[in-house]
């Protein structure tokens, strides 16, 4: 058996296994922080999204999340967990709502539920330091990496893995993020295009890349923050797909404070989309003012009090179940 201990602050023991968190059910005491145990790893697991679990001598079940095997050096640069586990088994955030927040995402950025893998836009947004006018640059695939932010990661990792377009794409990688910009070349452009419409290697690449880069990051700042609501992780994250983070200057136009602080969850989500929604209603940038479909979709869920999305959303027309 493996030796494990504890990293939690608080780790839930259970006498049977989840399917979704939070689950009450099969509770029967916890374990502290470095608390040292001998389990091991369990092979069938009822959800695997929830992670690894682990079994004790005495069939006692410990979320693999929490723990780490104690024999094996651990990573001095890794995050620490500093959320305790009744924080973590108090969120309801499924797999099934996991999906939704990424299918109104990908709506908004490409008009289909499951994302389109292989559109590229040429757009004028990219500022550069010094510049008042934006250039153009390319954005890309199922919620749309932009060429000045991770397109080169995308790319690098589709040319590791020998996809069907990598050695027609190897010779581009230096040359992504930096001027000038790609969206001139044709040859570039075209190649990635059918990468993304014809090759499942570039679907799984893009796949890992919004979870690395976006979700995962978005899910971080939502779990530390104090947040529950399905509804507030869709609004961070659409930040963080749209703006690249939950942008400060917008939450200095409000004095609520975040839930991890004591404030209120609904309170603070409603105003940071009331101050997102003016933003880029009145922005200077024809292109931003555009994008308030995505606000307008927000205060529609507020209005219908659809903060558990159990609701239908109606997300710039199309509708997401």
């Amino acid at each position: 058996m493996l030796q494990l201990i504890v990293k939690a602050k608080k780790l839930n023991k259970r006498r049977s296994l989840p399917a979704f968190l939070p689950d009450p059910n099969g509770i029967i005491g916890f374990v502290k922080e470095n608390f040292v145990f001998e389990g091991e790893e369990v092979e069938n697991v009822p959800n695997p999204a929830l992670g690894k679990w682990y079994k004790d001598r005495d069939n006692v079940f410990y979320w693999g999340g929490g723990v780490n095997i104690h024999e094996i050096t651990i990573d001095e640069n890794a995050p620490e967990l500093d959320l305790d586990n009744a924080l973590l088994e108090g969120m309801v955030i499924t797999p099934l709502v996991k999906r939704k927040v990424e299918q109104v995402v990908n709506v908004f950025e490409t008009a289909s539920l499951t994302g389109n893998y292989g559109k590229l836009v040429k757009l004028r947004d990219h500022k550069i330091t010094g510049n008042d006018n934006p250039i153009v640059q390319i954005t890309f695939g199922r919620s749309q990496t932009t060429e000045f932010g991770n397109l080169r990661s995308l790319v690098q990792d589709y040319v590791d893995s020998n996809g069907s377009f990598a050695e027609e794409l190897r010779p581009f990688i230096s040359r992504i993020g930096n001027m000038p910009s790609l969206a001139t070349n044709e040859s570039f452009c075209n190649t990635l295009k059918k990468a993304g419409e014809e090759d499942n290697v570039m679907r799984t690449c893009q796949d890992r890349l919004f979870e690395a880069k976006y979700y995962q990051p978005a899910f971080g700042w939502f779990t530390e923050n104090g947040f529950r609501l399905p509804l507030s992780l869709l609004v961070i994250y659409d930040s963080k797909i749209h703006s690249g983070s939950i942008l400060p200057f917008l939450r200095r136009k409000f004095t609520t404070v975040l839930p991890v602080m004591g404030g209120d969850e609904k309170e603070w989500i409603t105003n940071y989309v009331n101050a997102r929604h003016e933003w880029l209603a009145n922005h200077s940038d024809s292109l931003l003012r555009k994008t308030i479909y995505r606000t307008r979709c927000f205060k529609e869920q507020i209005q219908h009090n659809n903060w558990d999305m159990s609701q239908s959303v109606n997300a710039n027309g199309i509708i997401v179940n």
